[in-house]
């Protein structure tokens, strides 16, 4: 009807449209509930934060078959002993036998289920291997310029027993440590006798082939060959 006019309802509070101003907090306004009313509760960004290492925490940590390693530096130690003993058909042949043997234990460290390091062990393990190569590496330069080169097969074989002797400590293995022992005493007999030898068929050739041998019966004995051997031959 014309001329009929309704009385103003006035301003109520919390009313935007009536001059209330905004919602009070915790009530729904025209164009929806403020921020953090409804719904899950907001946070921060969903993700996983890196670990105080600098790696995530479902990253898996670096994890090494001791096997693997005493088998490497076997055959390194073979092609060092082979290298002494010059043109002479039996190094090769021994070398062939141990890579032989090597592909032995690694066949039955497979098929008995291997059993590597934890990430500790195998950090101390990779330290100490990382610092006795590069140790055998500076040695047998700095001898190279001097004339007592037939000396750095002796001292890279007492490194690689301190390293073992190293690795002992931290896992705890008593073959391990006579290991380090059996290697470092062979390492000084050589650089001994490296000084009174002419050839290097004593102080490298023989001394590799022995160390060679030496770390490739404790690779087996770790996995347990060796006992089953002696079961056999029993």
């Amino acid at each position: 009807m014309e001329g009929v006019s309704y009385p103003h309802p006035g301003q109520r509070p919390g009313d935007p449209y009536r001059g209330g101003g905004f919602p009070a907090p915790g009530r729904r306004g025209p164009t929806g509930p403020p921020p953090g009313s409804y719904g899950p509760p907001q946070g921060p960004p969903r993700g996983r934060p890196p670990s105080s290492s600098g790696r995530a925490p479902g990253g898996r940590a670096v994890r090494l078959d001791p096997v693997l390693v005493e088998c490497l530096v076997g055959v390194a130690w073979l092609t060092v002993g082979t290298l002494g003993l010059g043109a002479d058909g039996a190094g090769t042949l021994l070398l062939a036998v141990g890579i032989a043997g090597v592909v032995v234990i690694l066949v039955e460290n497979r098929r008995r289920g291997s059993r590597p390091f934890d990430g500790s062990r195998s950090a101390d393990l990779l330290r100490y291997g990382g610092i006795a190569l590069g140790a055998v590496i500076v040695v047998s330069v700095l001898l190279g310029l001097i004339p007592w080169s037939e000396a750095a097969p002796g001292i890279a074989a007492v490194i690689t027993g301190g390293a073992f002797l190293a690795l002992s400590r931290s896992t705890g293995q008593r073959p391990t440590q006579w290991l380090g022992i059996a290697l470092a005493v062979l390492g000084v007999l050589a650089a001994v006798i490296s000084t009174q030898e002419a050839s290097g068929f004593v102080s490298q050739g023989l001394l590799g082939l022995v160390c060679g041998v030496l770390v490739l019966v404790s690779a087996a004995d770790r996995i347990g060959l060796l006992e089953t051997l002696r079961d056999r031959i029993r």
